[in-house]
């Protein structure tokens, strides 16, 4: 064994404080034991950046959301799996979620990292039609894959065991494999609603909101059945739900199979004039509210009209709406020569030291010192 190979252990330790140290917390057990193992992971669809490259801030972009922790770039798309790190998300299972570099949204992937790891090992091979041929096995590779499932902690018949034969038996696995998969549950959610079975499809929807409730899909799904019912009454409440959430953590109507005459568009938008349409099945109080000028008389998509009502919401002591306004502004601005992105950054940072958040300051910090991107 040459001295480096020695000292290996050693290193990636050290990698790993670092790693905790940038972040500022502690990486779960499941990540140390990846990077113990294997140095530069690769597990498709996800090609891991090394603790090196993770620690002085690989992934991070100006204008990204200080919660995103990316750790690893999607083998053959334009986009990047990272931690979503909130106070609240903190408190349980840090979830994994995908940024989407061409679309400009963020969607969950797994619950956890374990989960995260079931899923791309069923997902990669799922996608390059890695079927275990039982009948004629390969010993070596069997072994092989026997012991990375070994070291990594994974069921053996993940790597070995039959592959879903289409998608909605993938979307059935990875919901088997990780309850909380709101993407998957969103998905069989659609399937059960176009075989016209729609209060298992609402079942599904409640559930991918609870597993996630910081995305916004699952509220628009929920409503557009409602919709289809002329339940406006109820439907308000899903379309109000999407438009209190992040604008990147809405996607787009297309991500679902709502039908060929559905609009195809933001999921924020729809909802938006969704509201508008319906405003009289909405009482007083909801259109009372600041967020329903913005969203209903006003242009949801001006970075000014988000930023002045994080304005307004923060005087009314509302941090956590003005932190949602500030985000908005900046995701909707950030590529612009202006002094509006800065201000976004100042108003971020004053407010995250005055809630004690100190890694939301770290990361701002370092991600307002990035260069700015152009569109």
């Amino acid at each position: 064994m040459s001295r480096s190979e020695e000292n290996r252990p050693g290193m990636e330790w050290e990698a790993l404080r670092a790693v905790e140290k940038f972040w500022q917390m502690r990486v779960p057990e499941a990540f140390r034991n990846l990077y113990a193992h294997f140095p530069h992971p690769f597990l498709a669809p996800c090609e891991f950046f090394s603790l090196e490259a993770i620690a002085t801030g690989a992934g991070r972009t100006y204008g990204m959301i200080p919660q995103y922790l990316p750790f690893g770039r999607a083998v053959s798309e334009g986009g990047t799996y990272g931690f979503y790190a909130t106070p609240e998300t903190l408190l349980g299972r840090c979830p994994v979620v995908y940024w989407d570099e061409d679309e400009m949204v963020l969607r969950p992937v797994a619950s956890d990292f374990e989960a995260f790891l079931r899923h791309c090992v069923l997902v990669g091979r799922y996608e390059t039609e890695d079927q275990w041929e039982e009948e004629n096995p390969e010993w070596q590779e069997q072994t092989e894959r026997r012991e990375f499932a070994r070291r990594l902690g994974l069921p053996a018949d993940l790597l070995l065991g039959p592959i879903p034969r289409n998608d909605t038996e993938l979307y059935e696995r990875l919901a088997s494999l990780d309850p909380q998969d709101a993407i998957s549950l969103c998905h069989l959610g659609c399937v059960r609603r176009a075989r016209g079975d729609d209060e298992r499809a609402l079942d599904f929807f409640h559930r991918a909101s609870e597993a996630a409730p910081w995305f916004g899909d699952p509220a628009y799904l929920v409503a557009d059945v409602y919709r289809e019912r002329k339940d406006y009454a109820r439907a308000i409440q899903g379309w109000w739900a999407v438009v209190q959430h992040l604008l990147p953590f809405c996607t787009r109507t297309w991500e679902w199979d709502l039908g060929a005459e559905h609009p195809e568009a933001d999921i924020y938008e729809v909802a938006a004039d969704a509201l508008a349409q319906h405003c009289d099945a909405a009482d007083a109080a909801l259109r009372a509210q600041p967020l329903w000028r913005v969203v209903v008389h006003d242009d949801p998509y001006d970075p000014g009209v988000r930023e002045s009502l994080g304005d307004a919401l923060l005087a009314q002591n509302d941090t956590a709406g003005a932190e949602r306004e500030y985000l908005n502004a900046l995701s909707l601005c950030f590529a612009e020569r202006g002094k509006q992105p800065e201000r976004l950054y100042n108003a971020l940072l004053s407010l995250y030291e005055r809630l004690g958040r100190t890694r939301d300051v770290a990361l701002a910090r370092h991600d307002r010192a990035l260069p700015r991107p152009t569109l």
